[in-house]
């Protein structure tokens, strides 16, 4: 699943739309089933700081909710950790528990 911001530009005339430009994204990875992870959240640094990140988060959060997804993880780095807190995340109480693979060669 991916959750995106778009920004849309109008015809003042017909209000049609003109254009579009991809201001923000999220991607989501799940079993379908109960779990699922938040990756790559992630708005145009033109456009943080006007609540748009918060926005696209609670849709993502919505949808899941909607699919019956109860438990939705993600990783942060140390500088973002609040912003996630304000929107009811809370950090793994044992510590990170995730751990990575890297290509040797």
């Amino acid at each position: 699943m991916v959750t995106t911001l778009l920004l849309q530009t109008m015809n003042p005339e017909d209000g049609s739309v003109e254009g579009e430009k991809l201001i923000g994204i999220i991607r989501v990875t799940s079993d379908t089933v109960f779990n699922a992870t938040l990756w790559d959240v992630t708005v145009d640094p033109e456009y943080q700081g006007e609540g748009l990140g918060k926005t696209l988060m609670e849709m993502t959060i919505r949808k899941l909710l909607r699919l019956d997804i109860r438990t939705i993880s993600l990783f942060a780095e140390p500088q973002v950790i609040d912003f996630y807190r304000k929107l009811g995340f809370w950090r793994d109480p044992q510590g990170i528990r995730a751990m990575f693979w890297y290509p040797r060669w």
